[in-house]
């Protein structure tokens, strides 16, 4: 188990996540490849989920993913009353994949 959210995203790149997702409206990009990926091209290989204490804003989860291409890297997802409806359809969409 991770410390902390930094902790995680290091370990997660020393293991060969080295890539950052990022959530769009309809799709996951990867900005450093210039890779759009829908939900199905995803896999989630490991999530881990943190939370700092009684304030909704600051839970947070990684995800280490796996496109279908080979890239790997990590998706942060920040929860609470701040995420954008279009994002959320789209974090739904991918952990309805994992199942």
């Amino acid at each position: 188990m991770y410390k902390d959210l930094a902790d995680a995203v290091e370990s997660l790149k020393e293991k060969g996540f080295d890539h950052v997702f990022e959530l769009g409206e309809d799709n996951i990009t990867c900005k450093s490849l210039k890779a759009t990926y829908t939900t199905d091209e995803l896999s989630i290989i490991e999530s881990h989920n943190f939370d700092k204490g009684t304030d909704p804003g600051s839970e947070s989860t990684v995800h280490a993913i796996k496109a279908d291409d080979g890239v790997q890297g990590i998706l942060v997802i920040s929860y609470g009353k701040y995420v954008e409806p279009g994002k959320a359809k789209v974090i739904d969409r991918l952990l309805n994949t994992a199942d």
